[in-house]
C-alpha cells in the first residue's frame, strides 16, 4: 500500500471521528461535511458512508441518505471478507439495512453482532425493533428482554417489550377470531348440507 493511500485512510478516520463528535453535538451540517471528506479520502470506509447517510437523514435529505446507505452496504460486504469478527461494524451494518427498511437482512446482521458481543443492550434493542417491524413479536419480546437483562434501566427496551407483548396478544386474539369464524362457517355449511340431504316429507 502506498504511503499516500495510507495517509488518506488515516485522514479519513480522523474526519470520521470528527464527524461523529459533531453529530453527537447536533451539528448535523458540519458532521455531513466531515463524513463527505472521509468518504472522499477513503471510498471503502463503510462506517463513513453509514454515518453520512444518518447525517443526510437528519437534514431531511432522504434520497441522498439512501444512496449512502447502499454504498455502505457494498463497503461493509467488502470489509467483512477480511474481518468477520468486528461486532461494532456488524451492528452498524444491521442499522444500515434497517434504515433502508430491509429488516430481515438487519436481523441477520444484528444476530451476528450479538454472537460477537453478547453484553450490548443496544444491539438486542435494535434486534427487537427489527423483529417488531416484521410483526415477529415473540422474537422481539425475547430480544427486548435480553436487552433489559443486560441493562435493567433501559426504558426504551421496556417500552419495546410492552409493545411486543401487546403484539403477541393481538395476534393471538386475531387467530382466535379467525378460528371462531371458520368454525361458524363450517357449522353453517353442515346445516345447509343437512337441509339439502334430507328432503322434507
Amino acid at each position: 500500500m502506498s504511503t499516500s493511500l495510507q495517509e488518506d485512510r488515516t485522514r479519513a478516520r480522523t474526519e470520521l471521528d470528527k464527524g461523529k463528535e459533531l453529530y453527537r453535538k447536533d451539528h448535523d451540517a458540519e458532521a455531513v461535511l466531515a463524513f463527505q471528506e472521509a468518504t472522499r479520502l477513503d471510498p471503502d470506509l463503510a462506517e463513513a458512508h453509514f454515518r453520512l447517510g444518518l447525517g443526510y437523514e437528519s437534514l431531511g435529505k432522504r434520497e441522498e441518505a439512501e444512496a449512502e446507505y447502499k454504498k455502505a452496504i457494498e463497503a461493509y460486504k467488502k470489509y467483512f471478507e477480511e474481518d468477520r469478527e468486528d461486532a461494532e461494524a456488524r451492528y452498524a451494518f444491521g442499522q444500515t439495512y434497517a434504515n433502508l427498511g430491509q429488516y430481515s437482512e438487519a436481523i441477520r446482521q444484528y444476530r451476528e453482532a450479538t454472537k460477537l458481543k453478547e453484553d450490548d443492550p443496544d444491539i438486542f434493542y435494535d434486534l427487537g425493533v427489527a423483529y417488531t417491524k416484521l410483526a415477529q413479536y415473540d422474537a422481539a419480546a425475547a430480544a427486548f428482554s435480553k436487552s433489559l437483562e443486560i441493562d435493567p434501566d433501559y426504558y426504551r427496551a421496556q417500552d419495546g417489550l410492552d409493545e411486543a407483548k401487546e403484539g403477541v396478544k393481538r395476534i393471538r386474539a386475531g387467530r382466535k377470531h379467525q378460528e371462531d369464524l371458520l368454525k361458524k362457517q363450517k357449522e353453517e355449511e353442515l346445516k345447509k348440507a343437512g337441509a339439502v340431504a334430507s328432503p322434507t316429507p
